[in-house]
């Protein structure tokens, strides 16, 4: 950890602590509504349900208390609504019988700590957790988010100072539209 931040990681957030982040989970995401075809934000009622599931780890970032940063690990990929527990599995029978197959939901800084160490200190946090316990983690990111940010690059450069890390592709999901209209 570096600066002010604290990072901390619960099981289970209760009604005040959702009151707490909501807003920060809200500003990160409510602006993908228009740049991602997939869905990026929960209702609140959603948001608050995933908070107090212990089947997924919420790392929390403060600053001076403030809530700024958060990271959601599910340690249960069933805990996934929008990923196939079974694909993953299958493919990781090994991680799964040592409890090390993890997918993380979703990683998001309030916009205004993004240029902070709040961000890069929870990813620090949260590598360190994975080469710890020696996880295979599966992980999905909008393609708006990894062409601007190049988020899997960043993840990839920091996790390789600590870790040995080997990273695949596994899947791509593409959304189209299309304009119909009548030949006259």
């Amino acid at each position: 950890m570096t600066g002010r931040t604290a990072v901390s990681t619960v099981r289970h957030l209760g009604p005040d602590d959702v009151e707490a982040w909501w807003p920060v989970y809200e500003a990160a995401f409510a602006p993908m509504a228009t740049r991602a075809a997939a869905r990026h934000l929960l209702t609140r009622d959603e948001f608050a349900e995933e908070m107090g599931d212990d089947r997924i780890l919420k790392l929390l970032a403060r600053d001076e208390g403030r809530a700024v940063a958060m990271t959601t690990i599910a340690t249960d990929v069933s805990a996934v609504p929008w990923i196939s527990p079974d694909y993953y599995r299958a493919k990781h029978p090994e991680a799964l019988a040592r409890n090390a197959l993890w997918y993380v939901g979703y990683t998001l800084a309030h916009p205004s700590e993004r240029r902070t160490t709040a961000f890069v200190d929870m990813l620090d946090a949260l590598i360190d957790m994975l080469a710890d316990g020696r996880v295979t983690v599966g992980y999905d990111v909008s393609r708006f988010n990894d062409l601007s940010h190049h988020f899997a690059d960043h993840l990839f450069r920091r996790a390789r100072r600590v870790s040995d890390l080997t990273a695949d592709e596994v899947d791509v999901q593409t959304y189209y539209t299309a304009t119909f209209s009548r030949r006259r």
